[in-house]
């Protein structure tokens, strides 16, 4: 995708969230240990901040996490352009 527009809207518009992509949107900001990129049990160690995304295509029923779209980043932009090459790759 490449910039954090682009992807913001290929996503808004994509045919699997049917217009309801913040909908499907699950967005949770951690901190995490910044040698391992992972939540660490010593809390001292979780320095570097990250924002993790979860998502899934839309129902009106339930809601639908793939987990081949989790994905993060060090910004919420980031992360963004991170979930638009997921939802290419498997969905184009």
């Amino acid at each position: 995708m490449g910039d954090f527009y682009t992807s913001w809207h290929y996503l808004l518009n994509h045919k699997i969230f049917n217009y309801a992509f913040v909908d499907c949107l699950d967005i949770e900001v951690v901190k995490v240990n910044p040698d391992t990129k992972a939540v660490d049990n010593d809390n001292s160690k979780n320095t570097h901040v990250e924002v993790w995304l979860e998502c899934g295509p839309y129902d009106k029923d339930c809601r639908i996490h793939d987990l081949d779209l989790d994905c993060g980043g060090d910004t919420f932009e980031d992360a963004i352009i991170k979930l638009a090459e997921l939802v290419k790759d498997k969905y184009n």
